[in-house]
């Protein structure tokens, strides 16, 4: 390549014009390219995440992607991925950090051995990803039921198949710090923990049209046991940043009929994952300093969305969202959030969309929020209105 990758990455996204990848380099096997997009999304005061004093803010982020693949065999080739953010306030990594940076979202290498499958190591989501994502169509306040569509980690390696309808996927981590765990409210660093080893599989099966398209169902179950670096105290305490969370088990089963782009679709979902902690009546952490009253918690939901796509590009869904977290210990809290979603889309062109979405509380149970450290907020009604620039 007489070339750089990276020249030519440059001026791909000046030139690109079209909504998907635009191939840069396609030469003896080796190419690369090149796709990102752009988009503003203002958000009223009880959804805002970077303005004070719950006034409406507006957030704008951008994303930029590159698909490298070389022919290494007849019988293997290699490929790359990195996908970086950029973004204002703190929604880029969903875990209420600040994301005023330019980060890397997604990375990976692997082999692509045709048709028996393909295997990739780096940063992405464990193979429950796939069991959890048919109900994931929402722009902004989407996956109220479920856990797992945020945790992108490093340190993954994945085998993946697919053929006559099935999809099958094997994940494995490595130990990697500084982790994102959805659901791991009681954390020192809310959501955020260090991963010791896990692993994961998923199995799919998609059939023909049946009317209106396909019928999908998935099954995943995913499991990761924390780092315990720091020496536990005599009381079994420990408030490092795994503090005394040892393990989780995830289970989840997803039904979908239909396609997303065009015509009808629904999409049905039920995930619960199980935290195990080290000492029954053991303490967390609230606002850095230790409580006690919680022994094994577990965080489950339901999801349920109808979605319409029209041939001139609007479309229209919404659903109804259900998420239980359930404590054992002293109190034995017991408590629901519930939610109706509405969202309107219109992709103008193939690269410019502009959408509104908003969710209604139906029936959340007082307190939940705070339950959660301020990491949900499902008491409060959201809107949001944005515009998007896709190359």
């Amino acid at each position: 390549m007489k070339k750089s990758l990276l020249a030519l990455a440059v001026a791909a996204v000046a030139v690109a014009s079209t909504a998907q990848a635009a191939t840069v380099y396609d030469k003896d096997g080796t190419s690369l390219s090149v796709y990102g997009r752009v988009q503003s999304v203002i958000y009223n005061g009880d959804k805002s995440s970077s303005a004070a004093y719950n006034d409406n803010s507006m957030d704008t982020s951008a994303r930029l992607g590159l698909d490298m693949r070389t022919q290494l065999a007849p019988w293997v080739a290699g490929f790359g991925k990195v996908e970086w953010e950029a973004a204002n306030g703190d929604k880029g990594e969903g875990n209420g950090k600040d994301a005023d940076d330019f980060n890397g979202r997604y990375l990976w290498v692997g082999f692509d051995f045709g048709q028996f499958g393909s295997v990739k190591f780096g940063k992405f989501e464990d193979a429950i990803k796939y069991a959890i994502s048919p109900t994931d169509i929402f722009e902004d306040f989407g996956c109220v039921g479920q856990l797992g569509n945020d945790d992108r980690r490093s340190g993954q390696m994945m085998y993946e198949w697919s053929g006559y309808g099935v999809d099958v996927k094997l994940s494995a981590s490595t130990a990697s710090d500084n982790q994102q765990v959805d659901g791991a409210y009681f954390a020192k660093d809310k959501e955020i923990l260090d991963i010791n080893t896990g692993f994961a599989a998923s199995v799919g099966y998609t059939s023909p049209d049946v009317l209106f398209g396909p019928i999908g169902i998935r099954a995943g179950y995913s499991y990761a046991q924390f780092q315990q670096d720091d020496e536990l105290k005599a009381d079994g305490t420990n408030i490092g940043r795994s503090g005394t969370y040892d393990d989780y088990n995830q289970y989840a089963v997803a039904l979908s009929w239909g396609n997303t782009g065009s015509g009808f679709y629904t999409a049905a979902l039920y995930q619960k994952r199980e935290f195990n902690l080290y000492k029954d009546g053991t303490f967390f952490v609230v606002d850095d300093k230790p409580a006690t009253g919680i022994d094994d918690y577990s965080v489950q939901g339901v999801e349920f969305v109808l979605r319409y796509s029209f041939a001139n590009g609007m479309a229209v869904f919404g659903g109804y969202q259900w998420q239980n977290i359930d404590m054992d210990g002293v109190d034995n809290p017991d408590v629901d959030a519930s939610a109706i979603n509405l969202e309107f889309d219109y992709q103008i062109t193939p690269n410019f969309k502009v959408w509104t979405e908003a969710r209604w509380d139906v029936d959340t149970d007082e307190g939940y929020d705070s339950i959660t450290r301020g990491v949900t907020q499902y008491e409060e009604d959201c809107y949001s209105i944005g515009a998007r620039y896709t190359f």
